[in-house]
């Protein structure tokens, strides 16, 4: 209980450091309140004009009240409304995240997926052909990125051979499974394959330095099955450094989904963000930046407590230090 508290503590003062520099972040851009002032009301607004403008981005009011007011927007969905086209920040922001929230989760599920079976088969049998042959195509899939990866699976899948839909129209989970699936199926790919080379190789190495331990050679001695020496006693050990790389790779997952929803046509978080700093609307961004801030953080937490699941010697030994 210790332990889960003091993450629970962290937790709670990274979300207030993040919201507090996000609620603020308006006062810092480039040319100052006056700057965003002027998007906001257009060309030749009256004073009168700006002065409600300045009311209601919360410019007029001190840093800490300021953050106070943002906060109970935030939390109560009252974001305001886009400079261009006078849409509900809110509105915009809800129909984009599940989109993303998808695509992030879909990449990363299929890449573990394909990359925790294959590593722990090639560490069983180190140096023969099988392993030559997954580290160097995982090694060679390291060196494709996203912006390679997608133009060909595009090429190749939705125009040549015509197996899925292109371009791809989103789908809700809930109205049509098969349509949904369709639309994804290509973007996780693009997303996962370059994870699953990372994951791979990485889970390959832990699981060399696992089987090699006096734990697993008696467990051999003992007669235990070949899967569930893998499985059930190798892979739990090896697992510290893939749950940490999955976690830190949800930040790259989220610089990411801007390339492949580009490609793929999705109107999800990342496109939104990118679209709107070329149209200068800051606190769509504004938003937009600290949601998925909020998310990283709150995967890391999940995965800090993962660790104590993975080995309870480090509850023990976090809550004693």
């Amino acid at each position: 209980m210790r332990y889960f508290l003091r993450r629970v503590a962290q937790l709670v003062f990274v979300l207030v450091v993040v919201t507090f520099l996000a609620s603020i972040a308006l006062r810092f851009l480039p040319g100052g309140t006056d700057v965003i002032v002027a998007i906001k009301t257009g060309p030749g607004a009256t004073p009168e004009q700006r002065d409600a403008a300045i009311e209601e981005l919360g410019l007029d009011k001190s840093i800490v009240s300021q953050y106070v007011t943002w906060t109970g927007d935030f939390v109560t969905g009252n974001w305001g409304q886009t400079f261009s086209t006078n849409q509900s920040i809110s509105e915009e922001v809800k129909r984009a995240l599940p989109i993303s929230l998808y695509l992030m989760i879909y990449g990363q599920l299929l890449g573990l997926a394909l990359a925790i079976p294959v590593a722990v088969w090639s560490a069983h049998k180190q140096n023969t052909r099988f392993d030559r042959l997954t580290t160097t195509s995982a090694f060679g899939l390291l060196s494709m990125p996203n912006y390679i990866v997608a133009p060909i699976l595009l090429l190749l899948f939705g125009v040549t051979w015509k197996l899925v839909p292109y371009p791809s129209t989103y789908t809700s989970l809930f109205d049509s499974p098969l349509g949904h699936f369709k639309a994804f199926v290509l973007p996780a790919v693009t997303i996962a394959l370059p994870l699953y080379a990372g994951y791979m190789r990485l889970l390959r190495a832990d699981m060399i330095g696992t089987l090699q331990s006096d734990f697993i050679t008696t467990a051999r001695a003992k007669g235990v099955s070949t899967r569930r020496l893998l499985f059930g006693h190798a892979l739990r050990p090896s697992l510290f450094s893939l749950v940490t790389s999955a976690a830190v790779n949800i930040g790259a997952l989220m610089g990411g989904i801007v390339i492949v929803e580009q490609f793929f046509a999705f109107n999800g978080m990342g496109r939104l963000t990118v679209e709107s700093i070329f149209r200068r609307e800051y606190p769509t961004v504004q938003y937009g930046v600290v949601i998925l801030a909020i998310i990283y953080v709150l995967i890391n937490f999940v995965v800090d407590l993962a660790y104590a699941f993975i080995d309870p010697r480090v509850r023990v030994g976090r809550a004693l230090g």
